[in-house]
């Protein structure tokens, strides 16, 4: 789309918008049906956005919901498939990890810190990096076990703390008691990939219920080429199968009246094919191996006629072991270097909610954590043992938070919240959050949402120093913003729906890593940035045969001095869905694709545009006991890179790939 269609797109959807019906009655709350379809069924609800249970239209923030039959019908089998999917959202991979970017701020080098991945409202953000690196199979999650995706944009620190500035993503698991008794998949795909998975709901009585889930999987990897590594030296570019990752996924979730306990678990070891400089090119020695675990117990009861009362409590566990080989005469010719990272600490939150007449719904609620360890490593192992760094400064931290629904009217809203945290290593900071949603119609709704969110620096930002890459700055403080969204949501028949959302950060005191020599790297509070756009989205089922949804957004983030463009920061992201069922609704054929305009690396290299289509065939009941899943993803093979933070800062991305997946259900 050329950038002189876009004004006229964005006053035909405005347009659209502004057209509603005559109505003199309150907006109409919408019904949970969670049937195949948002655009043909009931809206969704919502949990994350005010910590309680709303529909789309009423919460305070421009949110997207992904279903269970979505995930299903277009084979998304990681977290990364999912948001690439998604309105705004795009995904980068260094062959170590998957980010994720949105509204134009996904730096290399940064660790998805500025946006909140939560399990049912519990946050994943561990407490060495700060980092939500959770996107492909280092997510212990699996796909299957998945009931929804909320995905809400803009500032939540208002009610979650720290790291809540550009999103919050709450990924909704499916309850013991509606979880099928026993399911199994296997999976294959290209280069090698296996995963075997195996779930089941048992019924213990009385009430009691259990939900027991495992997987594990293997990649072989491949061959990969890079051309800042072509010399004899090096192989002439050449990694082989260095980019391979095995591992494992566990979850056991309990429930019992007023009791929900939910274990997670997991492990993943991935060969990194390419690091910084001085590391050895294409040694399969080198890995990275990440341990993401929690868990928690939660308990629900009324209180009064009409309050609720949540209690909840988490341990949390985190470990990091990377392992690089380095080039060196003085040790004989390689250096076996570790890091290690080992975060433990204890969360516990209790909210009360309650509805207050006419003066609206209360919801208020206290937080606190206590961190046992965050302890960072890195050390020489051979040929001769020395300890560069060995360090912990555990925080301890409260908050108290509290946000009232005011209604204005038959058709306003007002949400008024605000949290204040206080924290032993990072001291006190204040996160207001005013909103105002206006439905003029049970189709319609209008919303205006202003928030300060903040993010406190990581302790491997702040602490971590081993001569070798990095320096420590214990001076560094926090990061904070100013975010201001106006959206419109506008459903213009049963089938066919319009979103419309403009926003505006003004980032100060960014933390950014910084080089101070030609080989060492500091993080320091770097000044401002800014970042402005415009997100529009169609949604409609125009045949019953027939779903498709489409969306465009347009948007700059930029140095707010210089006004110069962010790396890895597109101006444009064009996407599209659409699913065709068959065979009364038993067979699927899916397809997507997504642009994504031209970006720059943090050199300035220029990285050309981005155009990837997806195919995928499924089945639903299509047999008594079996369905099938397929696909293949980048089918036009598009050869393009990504934007990465290493020794060249450019990586290849995949090409043509397949994915097969067998579901097995016996009991059903």
């Amino acid at each position: 789309m050329r950038s002189s269609q876009i004004p006229a797109l964005a006053a035909y959807l405005g347009a659209a918008l502004l057209i509603t019906p005559a109505a003199g009655r309150a907006p109409e709350a919408p019904s949970n049906t969670g049937g195949e379809s948002a655009i043909l069924e009931d809206l969704p609800m919502v949990e994350a956005a005010t910590l309680h249970s709303q529909t789309l239209q009423e919460a305070p923030a421009a949110v997207t919901v992904i279903t269970a039959s979505e995930i299903r019908r277009y084979g998304y089998r990681t977290l990364a498939d999912v948001l690439g999917a998604v309105r705004g959202f795009y995904i980068t991979s260094d062959r170590s990890y998957q980010y994720a970017g949105i509204r134009g701020l996904a730096i290399p080098g940064d660790w998805n810190s500025r946006f909140l991945i939560m399990i049912n409202g519990h946050p994943l953000t561990e407490n060495i990096y700060n980092s939500t690196n959770f996107f492909g199979q280092d997510f212990g999650l699996d796909m299957d076990l998945v009931n929804r995706i909320e995905i809400i944009r803009g500032p939540v620190s208002a009610l979650y703390g720290s790291n809540g500035i550009l999103a919050n993503i709450n990924i909704v698991t499916h309850s013991p008691v509606d979880a099928a008794q026993f399911r199994s998949t296997l999976e294959t795909g290209s280069f090698g990939e296996k995963k075997a998975t195996m779930s089941s709901s048992l019924d213990l009585g009385k009430g009691a219920n259990l939900l027991l889930s495992a997987s594990v999987f293997h990649n072989a990897g491949r061959r990969l080429y890079f051309e800042d590594y072509d010399s004899p030296e090096t192989n002439h570019g050449i990694a082989n199968r260095v980019d391979a990752e095995r591992g494992y996924h566990t979850v056991a979730n309990f429930v019992w009246g007023r009791w929900n306990v939910l274990g997670y678990f997991n492990s993943r070891q991935v060969q990194v094919p390419v690091a910084g400089i001085g590391i050895i090119f294409n040694d399969p020695a080198n890995y990275a191996l990440d341990s993401r675990n929690f868990l928690g117990v939660i308990y629900n009861r009324e209180a009064g006629a009409t309050g609720k009362l949540r209690w909840q409590l988490y341990y949390d566990r985190y470990r990091y072991l990377h392992r690089w080989d380095y080039e060196s005469e003085e040790a004989g010719g390689v250096l076996d270097n570790r890091t290690g990272a080992w975060g433990d600490w204890l969360n516990s939150q209790l909210i009360y909610s309650r509805p207050l007449g006419r003066l609206g719904t209360l919801t208020a609620g206290t937080e606190g954590s206590i961190e046992l360890r965050n302890l960072q490593i890195n050390e020489d192992v051979s040929p001769n043992y020395f300890q560069h760094l060995s360090i912990s400064r555990p925080d301890r931290a409260v908050a108290v938070f509290g946000q009232q629904e005011v209604p204005l009217g038959r058709r306003w809203t007002a949400y008024l919240g605000v949290r204040m945290d206080q924290s032993m290593n990072f001291g006190s900071f204040a996160s207001p959050r005013l909103a105002l949603v206006f439905q003029p119609s049970s189709h319609t709704a209008y919303k205006l949402v202003y928030g300060r969110p903040f993010r406190n620096p990581s302790v491997f930002e702040q602490y971590y120093q081993d001569n070798l890459a990095y320096l420590d700055n214990p001076n560094l403080f926090q990061e904070r913003a100013h975010a201001l969204e106006v959206s419109a949501e506008r459903r213009l028949k049963p089938n066919f729906s319009v979103i419309l959302n403009a926003f505006h950060y003004r980032f100060s005191d960014i933390i950014q890593a910084r080089w101070i020599t030609d080989t060492l790297q500091q993080y320091q509070n770097a000044g401002g940035r800014r970042s402005t756009g415009l997100e529009m989205e169609l949604r409609a089922a125009p045949l019953r045969w027939l779903e498709t949804d489409a969306s465009l957004v347009v948007q700059k983030a930029a140095e707010a001095g210089s006004g110069a463009r962010l790396p890895n920061s597109p101006a444009r992201i064009h996407k599209g869905r659409f699913s065709i069922p068959f065979a009364g609704r038993r067979v699927f054929a899916s397809g997507a694709f997504q642009y994504i305009s031209p970006r720059v690396t943090g050199l300035g290299i220029p990285l050309r545009r981005v155009f990837l289509a997806d195919t995928t065939l499924s089945t639903v009941r299509l047999s008594a006991s079996y369905d099938l899943v397929g696909g293949v993803r980048n089918l036009l093979n598009w050869q393009y890179h990504h934007p990465v933070d290493y020794s060249m800062d450019r990586i290849l991305a995949n090409g043509r790939t397949f994915f097969v997946k067998l579901i097995w259900r016996p009991l059903e």
